[in-house]
């Protein structure tokens, strides 16, 4: 089975993702599409959807796995995220499940976010002794800083109502398929260079987000923590991590 099925739709080129577990091969196929997407005639938007009943629950993470591993797992995070924002296509997380981890900043560097009836939102590093180091500044650009750091501190889960209300989702709706025909309409009415030129100025106002390098040193502070690996292994041995 393929990591990502990538479908075209009318004015969407589709990325769906057929495994919860955001591993460097999904990553990867989800940079793939977006440039495919980028290249392709007439589509406005590109969306990541999924056909799972969890949306995404993060890198796959495990007491045992090398520092080294992981930290090149967050680099190439670290892009699609930078692709997802600076995309000149509207990007669009179609959430209908559960999302957690790195699959929260998946969805926040997008652009538009859909969320279904059976979305939930949770960031759930400090629950394994990591940080958000990727994710809060992506979340921070949405919720603002303060929101993204209580909901980083508390790993409380928000549903679909909860998450627009605190600006992570742009839309709940109790058929979210509709709801991105509506998007895709709506966009129709707006030229794709003016789009994309709106897209360049809220990056420049947005422009201090963090940096690689922060995100790197942060999370190996953590990783190179012994307590932090065994509660890792722990949560790994009893199926709580991705």
């Amino acid at each position: 089975m393929t990591a990502v099925a990538v479908t075209h739709r009318p004015g969407q080129l589709r990325a769906t993702l057929t495994g919860p577990v955001l591993g460097k091969d999904v990553v990867t196929a989800l940079t793939a599409a977006l440039e495919l997407a980028e290249r392709t005639p007439r589509v406005r938007a590109f969306v990541i959807a999924s056909d799972g009943p969890a949306f995404c629950t993060g890198m796959p993470l495990t007491g045992d796995r090398p520092t080294s591993d992981i930290l090149g797992g967050l680099a190439l995070l670290y892009d699609l995220l930078t692709g997802l924002a600076h995309s000149p296509l509207v990007t669009v997380a179609l959430v209908n499940g559960q999302v957690t981890g790195g699959g929260i900043a998946v969805v926040a560097a997008c652009d538009q976010v859909i969320s279904g009836p059976q979305a939930t939102f949770r960031i759930t590093e400090l629950l394994v002794g990591l940080l958000p180091a990727v994710l809060l500044p992506v979340v921070a650009r949405r919720t603002g800083h303060h929101r993204a750091f209580s909901l980083s501190l508390t790993a409380h889960q928000l549903d679909a109502a909860a998450a627009v209300s605190a600006g992570l989702a742009d839309r709940a709706a109790p058929d979210p398929e509709a709801e991105l025909v509506r998007l895709i309409r709506e966009l129709g009415r707006m030229t794709p260079a003016t789009v994309a030129a709106l897209k360049s100025y809220r990056n420049t106002l947005l422009s201090d987000s963090g940096s690689l390098e922060q995100a790197v040193a942060a999370m190996r502070e953590r990783l190179e923590d012994p307590a932090s690996r065994a509660r890792m292994s722990l949560l790994a041995e009893q199926g709580l991590l991705p």
